[in-house]
């Protein structure tokens, strides 16, 4: 790698760093308002574990939990069962089709959280405040409560949803974990095809008519393990979603370790003065996002898992085993059986 080459990728880097730090220093959250939290709270789930029936198990006060499955769970008698088995290769969108077109009250607004976060009435409150200033969607940026390297990309990372939120192009970037839906959304979302990426798809979805996406909250994950599958098959929804931003991972998103390996092999003290800036750079980011100080460094091991989970979404192309099944994922995230 020319030297010169290198400088432009680093110095890109860097700036990209520091304008997602200033843009996450100048957004200013407003505090939950304490809203009306009368909704319908869909928890669409299959095979739970110990930590996720734990999670279905907490209630809010005035929310109606309904836990959409193929079979019953044990679960407190105020948390409703509704029986599903939709036909489709993505349950979770095919249950929450199911649940919203027998819901009793159309005008209601629709908590959709995964099993794997805590809802509590913090993450509720924001999410119903942020519809009622307007929203036609708002969702929570996902946030482990555990340490290790899926907290260090979810949390401390340019990769985390609040930095994504902030440097977004285009649809505003959207991850499914919590969700509050407006009617809009509902119908927008009972329109979608069945696809891998549901949220991205219904992010683009509502961009295309106009409609608001905000982020508000964080989603609260006690117990979630890094998992290389599941972070390839991000990738692969990256590439069917948005392909122009596929090739951005490795050059703005996952680039540290690859340009600390340029600097270490070429041996230049000014080109590893110019990584060194970056890291401390994106450690200052993760300090932000953590909101504490403190030295940290889990973004780092976190963008070097990115990177493998990249390379394994390039070599794999369309094929993804979901689920145990192998399917074939096309343009938009559409599924299909692989052949």
């Amino acid at each position: 790698m020319s030297h010169v080459l290198w400088w432009a990728w680093c110095l890109t880097a860097i700036l990209f760093t520091a304008v997602a730090l200033g843009r996450v220093l100048r957004r200013r959250r407003s505090a939950p308002r304490g809203a009306v939290r009368r909704a319908l709270l869909l928890r669409p789930v299959d095979a739970p574990t110990p930590s996720e029936l734990e999670n279905l198990s907490v209630s809010v006060p005035g929310v109606e939990q309904v836990v959409v499955s193929s079979y019953r769970l044990r679960l407190p008698d105020a948390v409703r069962w509704l029986p599903s088995d939709p036909p489709g290769f993505n349950r979770k969108l095919g249950h929450l089709k199911y649940a919203l077109a027998v819901r009793e009250d159309p005008t209601r607004p629709v908590l959709v959280v995964d099993a794997d976060v805590r809802v509590d009435a913090a993450l509720v409150d924001s999410l119903l405040s942020a519809l009622e200033s307007g929203a036609a969607l708002a969702w929570a940026a996902p946030r482990p409560l555990q340490g290790g390297v899926e907290r260090g990309l979810l949390v401390q990372s340019v990769h985390s949803f609040e930095v994504l939120e902030v440097m977004s192009l285009g649809s505003t970037p959207l991850c499914g974990k919590a969700m509050a839906l407006g009617p809009q959304a509902c119908e927008v979302l009972a329109t979608l095809p069945d696809c891998l990426g549901e949220d991205l798809e219904l992010s683009r979805a509502l961009s295309a008519r106009g409609l608001p996406v905000r982020l508000a909250g964080e989603a609260r994950m006690p117990e979630r393990a890094a998992a290389v599958a599941r972070y390839t098959r991000w990738m692969q929804v990256l590439k069917a979603h948005r392909p122009s931003l596929f090739p951005t991972v490795p050059l703005l998103f996952a680039c540290t370790p690859l340009l600390l390996l340029g600097a270490a092999v070429e041996g230049s003290a000014a080109m590893g003065a110019g990584a060194a800036a970056l890291v401390v750079l994106r450690s200052t980011l993760a300090s932000v996002l953590e909101r504490r100080p403190g030295a940290f460094l889990g973004w780092l091991g976190a963008e070097s898992l990115l990177l493998w989970c990249w390379t394994r979404a390039l070599v794999k192309g369309s094929r993804v085993v979901w689920r145990g099944r192998p399917l074939v994922v096309g343009a938009e995230g559409r599924l299909g059986v692989a052949r």
